[in-house]
Order: C-alpha cells, then sequence, then structure tokens
C-alpha cells in the first residue's frame, strides 16, 4: 500500500499563543505533514523570520515552499492595543492578510484564516457563521475587515472565528485567560483589583482549536465544500470574576482583594474599549462537516497546570 504524500504547511504567527499549538499539531503528523512556522520579533530555531506587512518578503517565501495549505493566525488580537495603535494594527491584521490571501490565490493554495467572536456584538447568541457580524470595538472591526479582504481575494479561503484562548503559554500574558493567575497570586500587591462579573466568556483551549484548525485543512485539501466561514468554541461559560474564583480555589488563595463588578456601565467605564457581552459561538456547521467539536474540561485542564508546579 503506498503511503500519502507529505504535504505542507505554513503557518504564520507560530510564536504566538494560538500558532505555536496549530504548528505542533501539524508537526505531530510527520512525515504525512510538514510544518513551517513563521514569526518576526520572537523568531528562532527553527521559526522562519517573516515580516508579514512585507509583500516581497511573503511573496517569497510562499512562492519557495508552495505549501498544501497556509494558516493564518498572525494577528494583533489585543482589544486595547489595537485602540491605541489602529494605524499598525490595520496593517497586521487587514493588509498583510489581504496581500497574504492573494498570493495564496495566485498559487492555487488555500488559506485558513483565524478570526474572533467579537465580530459580533454580543447581543443575540449564539451566532451562526452566517449572522450579521456587528463589532463594538475597533479589534473586532478590524478582524472583520481582515475576513472580508480575504475572502475576496482568495475563493478557496476559510474564516475560523474562535472565542477567547488559554493554555500553554512563554508568558501568562499572551492569554486573556492566563494572565488572571498572576492577578490572583497577587504578585504586584495590590490593594484592590476591579474584575468584571459582566461579561459572558467561553475560553477554549488552544491544543482544541489547533486540532479543529488541522482537520479543517485536511478537509480544505481533499476539496470537499463546505462553508466559507466556520466558528469553533467550547461550551463552558465564565465571567472573569468566575475564573479567578476557580484560581483561588485551585491555588488555595483569598480573592479578598477583588472587587466583583456586575453593573455593565461600571465594566465599560474601568476599561478602554466596549466589550460585547455574550459572544457565543455556534459549532454546528463543524458538527454537519463531521469535525470533532470536543473541548477539554476548563477547571481539570487548569487544575492539571496549576497544582503540580505549585506543590
Amino acid at each position: 500500500m503506498t503511503s500519502e504524500p507529505t504535504r505542507s504547511c505554513v503557518v504564520t504567527g507560530a510564536t504566538g499563543l494560538l500558532g505555536r499549538a496549530i504548528l505542533k499539531r501539524f508537526v505531530e503528523y510527520t512525515p504525512r505533514w510538514e510544518a513551517i512556522g513563521t514569526g518576526f520579533t520572537r523568531a528562532s530555531g527553527d521559526i522562519v523570520k517573516l515580516d508579514l506587512t512585507d509583500p516581497d518578503a511573503v511573496e517569497s517565501l510562499l512562492q519557495s515552499t508552495k505549501p498544501a495549505i497556509v494558516v493564518h493566525s498572525a494577528a494583533e488580537r489585543r482589544p486595547d492595543v489595537a485602540k491605541e495603535r489602529p494605524d499598525q494594527v490595520t496593517l497586521l491584521n487587514v493588509a498583510a492578510s489581504e496581500h497574504v490571501a492573494g498570493v495564496t490565490a495566485a498559487l492555487k493554495i488555500p488559506m485558513i484564516y483565524i478570526s474572533t467572536d467579537y465580530v459580533f456584538d454580543g447581543q443575540n447568541p449564539p451566532y451562526e457563521p452566517e449572522d450579521k457580524p456587528n463589532p463594538t470595538n475597533f479589534y473586532g472591526s478590524s478582524k472583520l475587515e481582515g475576513e472580508n479582504a480575504v475572502l475576496k481575494k482568495n475563493p478557496d479561503a476559510i474564516v475560523l472565528r474562535v472565542p477567547v484562548l488559554y493554555g500553554d503559554t512563554d508568558d501568562d500574558s499572551e492569554s486573556a485567560i492566563n494572565c488572571l493567575v498572576d492577578i490572583i497570586l497577587n504578585s504586584k500587591k495590590d490593594n484592590v483589583v476591579e474584575m468584571d462579573n459582566w461579561q459572558l466568556r467561553y475560553p477554549t483551549n488552544t491544543h482544541d482549536v489547533a486540532r479543529v484548525v488541522k482537520d479543517i485543512a485536511d478537509l480544505a485539501i481533499s476539496k470537499r465544500t463546505g462553508p466559507s466561514i466556520l466558528h469553533f468554541s467550547a461550551d463552558e461559560r465564565f465571567t472573569k470574576y468566575e475564573i479567578c474564583e476557580i484560581f483561588a480555589e485551585l491555588l488555595d488563595v483569598p480573592t479578598t482583594y477583588l472587587k466583583r463588578i456586575d453593573n455593565v456601565d461600571d465594566v465599560q467605564r474601568s476599561g478602554t474599549v466596549t466589550r460585547p457581552y455574550d459572544c457565543r459561538l455556534s459549532n454546528k456547521k463543524l458538527v454537519e462537516l463531521g469535525i470533532d467539536v470536543s473541548a477539554v474540561e476548563f477547571r481539570e485542564w487548569w487544575k492539571r497546570r496549576l497544582l503540580p508546579s505549585r506543590r
């Protein structure tokens, strides 16, 4: 029996929280898959240094590697930073994404563009891929503009929207969930920390997202028809305050310095950008395609991660 030919995959943003997990997932399928990860400021080792805002550099890499698929996970994901640096964020989240889509289209390469639940306003969940987006902040708008540009340029592109992510990090600041551990440990010795107990989030592990991305890649390469926009999310729902309570329980530390913020006006006032209330994403389309949408249980994952390291 002949073995399947080796396919190559280029993963942009492979030094980031999600990109690392995606790259690792494809590497696990060697020799069936050859995975090429790119990064920029943190590129080292086997990671190819690539400035995604340099069109010539992007075209040169894709021309030389001619991958079977490109997973474009590189982006500015922090809403507060997006508001402060709109020009830089537009360059990366929109212009660079559009160029990657154009080059892949010219080479007849499918691509997967990682987007966000923040393209919705959070008023009518759960959201299906065909529901009308209405972002409440510049970050969500930039990702939606990136979606539109990618789908216009490359007819074989697939947009995958995901919610807030957590998982193995180089630094807890990479994740809006992981960073709550540092707050619970109160490393800054703050007297009072306001914590949002209004916005509903569906934290999803990067390992699960990476599995779904790889399955979508297999589908795309096999030329099976499917929706151009897909959603993946874990089902467990928490506020940030509730997540802090879980971490505090696991670490056996007090939360007396946390000030619970329940009122939407107070939450929005304390932040620099307007965030949506409940952007739950429906997994229905993935299920219809036969893709596994299971997700690790939140508390159990954190129990395994937190307890052994602090015994």
